[in-house]
């Protein structure tokens, strides 16, 4: 099978998953670092099974449309594109190509533990607070234009794709919603994520909350670029049993893009993937 990854960042661990699973890879990568451009993408010639969209948050969309006509199946990763109307857009105007968010922390080994854990718990926080990891603060990664949020379109993604597999999404309500900048530039002087340009632009929120209520369950979901005080990324069910999460493993993503070409002609997997990536969109595109 053939893979196209775009954006060789993160694009390295597909680059080891499609290699474990034997496809043949092609690649292609910026040519330039502080304002992002991918013009070898013109010079991508053939059909793929499956490609991954690794690139800037505001390259999304039109890499996504560049290559959606040579592509059965399109992962772009999180936070997908700018909001709901533009994913639905994307799915309308290509319906010949399955397009997915990267949601692999639902294919994690302990999902089925975590599932369990849910029927048994009234309360349950997901929780991930970073000491001090704002992402390249000054980069595009702090420009709300071309990031269209901070630490909830970076990390909240994550919290709501293990919300959407492990609760009743459709029909659970949001109570909290909260989205705070409580950081600025000028008073930046670190990061464990990359470097400061002290000239660049710093305009997102680097605080998130989310609450919900389904089926008789609370469910709190919270991080933190910069809280100055402790790193931790965890599960609670009932203010007890504390799961550490990690980062995720390169088996669940496997296991997705395994999943993904495994039901290619499965209508209903692909609804299910839709109603997901439009409801993500729609958490995070107002706050």
């Amino acid at each position: 099978m053939k893979s196209l990854i775009v954006g060789m960042g993160i694009g390295q661990l597909y680059h080891s998953v499609f290699t474990s699973l034997e496809f043949d890879i092609e690649t292609v990568d910026s040519d330039a670092s502080k304002n992002p451009t991918y013009t070898d993408i013109d010079l991508v010639d053939g059909c793929f099974h499956v490609a991954v969209i690794c690139t800037p948050n505001f390259t999304h969309e039109a890499i996504a449309r560049r290559i959606a006509a040579q592509c059965q199946i399109v992962f772009i990763e999180k936070p997908g594109v700018k909001d709901a109307a533009t994913w639905q857009k994307l799915v309308d105007d290509f319906p010949q190509t399955k397009f997915i968010m990267v949601k692999n922390n639902q294919y994690r080994e302990t999902i089925g533990r975590f599932r369990e854990l849910v029927q048994q718990s009234k309360t349950i926080e997901i929780l991930w607070n970073n000491k001090n990891r704002i992402p390249n603060p000054g980069s595009w990664f702090t420009n709300k234009e071309l990031a269209f949020g901070g630490v909830s379109r970076d990390l909240i993604p994550h919290m709501l794709s293990y919300y959407c597999t492990l609760a009743d999404f459709k029909s659970g309500d949001r109570t909290i919603s909260t989205a705070e900048q409580r950081h600025q530039l000028e008073h930046i002087d670190s990061t464990d994520y990359g470097t400061v340009n002290k000239d660049g632009v710093y305009n997102v929120d680097d605080f998130c909350q989310l609450c919900y209520t389904a089926n008789g369950r609370t469910w709190k979901l919270s991080a933190d670029w910069k809280n100055d005080t402790s790193d931790d990324l965890y599960i609670l069910f009932d203010g007890k049993v504390n799961t550490p999460l990690g980062l995720c493993p390169e088996e669940a993503y496997k296991a997705m893009i395994s999943a993904a070409v495994s039901n290619l002609t499965n209508p209903l997997f692909w609804k299910s993937q839709l109603e997901q990536d439009l409801w993500i969109h729609q958490q995070i595109e107002n706050l």
